[in-house]
């Protein structure tokens, strides 16, 4: 893998049942725009897989994103990438704490890799983070 080439995947599972429709629309809204408004090029244009149920009262929200780049398209948003994946799951965390999060995320650029699972169950209003095993195929 050369200095330039980036390689980064992501997934983000955000459940909740027994929720109004109103909350389940507000929420998934929130993520939406948090995506769409952060400053980092990989998460912007994120697809979500929207699984709710309105007339079940469940919110179900799936983010999975993989990125191989030869070239490093956007050489900050790379570099960043650990701390900003942190800050978003921190943020989708504290603002919508009734949710159960879980997922990962790895990304391997400039000759180091990094992968990190994560927690977040309902009424915590934060992660929990823990350092996935050295993989260096990724």
């Amino acid at each position: 893998m050369s200095e330039n080439q980036v390689k980064l995947s992501y997934k983000i599972f955000l459940e909740s049942e027994d929720v109004s429709q109103s909350r389940i629309l507000s929420s998934t809204s929130f993520v939406r725009n948090l995506l769409k408004n952060c400053t980092n090029h990989y998460f912007q244009n994120a697809e979500i897989d929207d699984e709710s149920d309105l007339d079940d009262f469940v919110l179900r929200l799936y983010l999975e994103s993989d990125v191989e780049e030869e070239v490093c398209s956007a050489p900050d948003s790379a570099a960043g990438f650990v701390a900003d994946m942190a800050e978003l799951l921190d943020a989708i965390a504290q603002a919508q704490s009734y949710m159960d999060m879980e997922g990962s995320f790895s990304i391997s650029y400039q000759g180091e890799t990094e992968s990190y699972t994560f927690t977040s169950e309902s009424g915590q209003d934060f992660c929990d983070f823990a350092e996935a095993a050295k993989d260096a195929s990724l």
